[in-house]
């Protein structure tokens, strides 16, 4: 919809519908189109602000090591600019869930509550590995290569060997993109630097963390290890579903979001 200066960067951002605001926050690999399908059902009762972060989709992508904190202080500053000043809901999946995690620590006014999805407080070994060598693989050989580890690594193997022509299609849309590979590589540093476990017992707002029972990049324990650092955290394991849950789960994983954004 438009594009606004916040910093050194150039943020895009979309508005759907009227309501308490939203704020969505995606992953390392997407950018605020992921969110088509929860904006659709969400745009009926909340104002939902969904941004491009810096280094992906249309924003822009300065080339230096991205930490999460500056992509907390992007999301907070693009508040600032779209004058929403009360407390925002603020939903983060995998990449996005670490940076909510940094806005409720260090802007607990700026959020009414958050919801944590297929994300982490600090990547266990596996999930790190994975991520260094997918970007390694972007550095190397692009995004369509990196594409084949990823649909892997986000989707579990019977979902994966029954879905082909959605898989196809996942692996076409994360590697056909003019994304800067530095844009990639500098959000990855992000993730793969990030440590809140520390500092999560600071959150005041209420909390729900979401994971998939099989996912290996953001695992079930890397989730847990959030839910017992927040104070009065709720979690919800969806079992056999992977890194997607809220595709191969969506009915489901919607009326949980929806639910914990209606009475909060």
């Amino acid at each position: 919809m438009a594009q606004v200066t916040v910093g050194d960067v150039e943020l895009y951002y979309e508005i759907h519908g009227e309501g308490p605001p939203v704020v969505l926050i995606h992953g390392l690999a997407g950018d605020c189109d992921a969110w088509a399908p929860q904006i659709k059902v969400l745009e009926s009762g909340y104002k939902i602000i969904a941004l491009d972060n810096r280094g992906a989709g249309r924003s822009s992508a300065p080339d230096y090591p991205y930490t999460t904190r500056h992509f907390a202080d992007d999301t907070v500053g693009l508040m600032d600019a779209l004058d929403i000043t009360e407390p925002a809901h603020v939903i983060g999946r995998s990449m996005g869930g670490a940076i909510a995690q940094e806005m409720a620590i260090n802007y607990p006014d700026r959020v009414r509550s958050m919801l944590i999805t297929a994300s982490f407080g600090k990547l266990d070994r596996y999930g790190h590995q994975i991520l260094y060598n997918i970007n390694e693989v972007v550095k190397a050989q692009g995004y369509m290569a990196a594409a084949k580890i990823q649909s892997l690594s986000f989707f579990p193997p019977t979902y994966f060997n029954e879905n082909k022509e959605q898989m196809d299609a996942f692996e076409e849309g994360l590697g056909n993109t003019d994304r800067p590979i530095h844009g990639y590589t500098n959000s990855t540093h992000a993730c793969l630097a990030h440590d809140a476990l520390d500092r999560l017992g600071q959150v005041k707002c209420p909390t729900l963390v979401l994971a998939g029972g099989e996912d290996v990049l953001c695992s079930v324990g890397a989730a847990r290890q959030i839910a017992e650092r927040v104070p009065g955290c709720e979690i919800k394991i969806y079992e056999g579903a992977s890194h997607f849950f809220m595709i191969q789960c969506y009915e489901e994983s919607m009326a949980d979001i929806k639910g914990f954004l209606d009475r909060n």
